[in-house]
């Protein structure tokens, strides 16, 4: 997951002429209300609620709008001036607001928690190779110990053969002549004793250290599994958190649906027929809203489905990337992009236009943000770690009028977020939690920094 700014400068617009040439999968791109942009349709019904039912102030005040209109009906109550009530279109207006806003922190909470996992997840991976090879130190301790122990198992032997290791016994015993050669054997004998006896010592305490560097090691590693788990569960009681905000959303947005058709019917009927088509355009604006969150919760639950079922693991090496399957009506025909593996990049970058988002997914059929920017580099024979954090430092920093397509640009104070610039103040990103691969206009405003990657 990935954050997105908390300004609403980063609206939908940022698609334009990407999103005209790859409209199917547009379709699929949905912008949730409130967060960089919110949806056009949504834009739309806002500013159709203070642009249609705010103008009743500058005098024109249909009947459905007057709380004491007998023609009002039931539609009365709805168009008291109470901003602050479900029971008002103004309430609910406010209510989805700050909805939106809320979903919009949840993103930003979700994104530093993904950048989160995925450091840890290196981490891991780092804690199991040490433990890789404090095991392989054990291991090879214990076969010098071993080796020990057989010599000096052999030297015991050779000298219970001798009859033993006693000089002077070796001197009074036996052929006189052969006395000096039999004693000095003896002492030879005794020197490669003490030496096996030293060696066993020696490699018994390399064995005793070996074991306690491991047992450290593995407390290291399972300290890091624990912490990869605990981002794990924090992530996903996040997505429980963003699902039933959107389930609260759609509901708000029905509601804001049957109160506008109520309003349009009302003016009908005292035939005030440009308020009526107003609150039409409203509760159109609505139900298209309630669609698209409704896209975008389907997405949401695909993504904490995905993300549950997958247990937690070391991050694997950066590895070339295999061929990639774009995604359906994805565009075939990138700008041109800075030399080098850029080009290849930024082709890779389109082809994945209309992927969902999941957290710490790395492809091929599903990225997180830096998931992503790994993935592309990739095909350029450049292998990146799967962090912002470590991205951000795997490059030349370049500054924004450097900029070329295939410079990964970076977000947020704590770089939780990342993109691959195509030009034209456009980037292609995997943006958040139900949202899908998509191109949109860079966000300058969180903008923090770039770097080119080599190659």
């Amino acid at each position: 997951m990935c954050t997105t700014p908390s300004e609403g400068s980063h609206s939908d617009s940022g698609l334009s002429r990407s999103s005209l040439e790859t409209e199917s999968w547009a379709e699929r791109a949905v912008l949730p209300p409130g967060r960089h942009g919110p949806p056009s349709a949504v834009r739309a019904s806002l500013g159709l609620l203070f642009s249609g039912w705010l103008i009743l102030a500058s005098g024109v005040a249909p009947a459905w709008a007057d709380p004491g209109a007998g023609s009002s009906g039931g539609s009365a109550s709805a168009g008291n001036g109470d901003s602050g009530s479900a029971d008002t279109i103004e309430g609910l207006t406010a209510q989805i607001a700050a909805a939106e806003d809320e979903l919009a922190g949840l993103d930003a909470k979700l994104g530093q928690a993904t950048e989160d996992f995925n450091a840890g997840r290196i981490r891991l991976g780092k804690a199991q190779a040490a433990v890789d090879d404090a095991e392989a130190r054990v291991e090879a301790a214990d076969d010098a110990v071993q080796d020990a122990v057989r010599d000096r198992n052999a030297l015991t032997a050779s000298a219970y053969r001798a009859g033993g290791l006693d000089t002077l016994s070796a001197l009074l015993t036996g052929d006189p002549g052969g006395a000096l050669d039999r004693a000095g054997a003896l002492n030879a004998l005794a020197r490669r004793a003490r030496s096996a006896e030293t060696r066993e010592r020696l490699a018994r305490v390399d064995l005793t250290e070996a074991k306690n560097a491991a047992g450290r090691t593995l407390a290291d590693a399972q300290h890091a599994l624990d912490a990869v788990s605990d981002q794990k569960r924090i992530i996903e009681t996040s997505a429980g958190e963003q699902r039933d905000l959107l389930d609260g959303l759609i509901a708000k947005q029905a509601e804001l649906e049957r109160q506008a058709r109520e309003r349009e019917a009302a003016a009908r009927r005292a035939q005030q027929q440009a308020e009526a088509a107003e609150a039409a355009r409203v509760a159109q604006a609505a139900a298209l809203a309630q669609a698209q969150l409704q896209q975008q919760a389907g997405l949401v639950q695909q993504a904490t489905d995905t993300f549950a079922a997958t247990p937690v693991t070391p991050a694997a090496p950066a590895a070339p990337a295999v061929p990639a399957v774009p995604a359906a009506g994805a565009a075939a025909a990138p700008p041109p992009a800075g030399g080098g593996g850029a080009t290849a990049a930024v082709a890779e970058a389109y082809l994945q236009i209309g992927k969902p988002y999941v957290w710490g997914a790395e492809g091929p059929d599903a990225f997180d943000c830096s998931g992503l920017t790994q993935w592309v580099w990739a095909k350029a024979g450049i292998h990146l770690p799967h962090y912002t954090g470590d991205q951000w430092n795997a490059g030349r920093h370049v500054s924004r009028a450097e900029l070329i397509p295939g410079d990964l640009v970076f977000f947020n104070s704590s770089l939780d977020h990342v993109g691959i610039y195509i030009g034209n103040d456009q980037m292609i990103h995997a943006p958040h939690t139900g949202a899908v691969v998509r191109v949109e206009n860079v966000w300058w405003s969180s903008f923090q920094g770039a770097i080119r990657p080599a190659g």
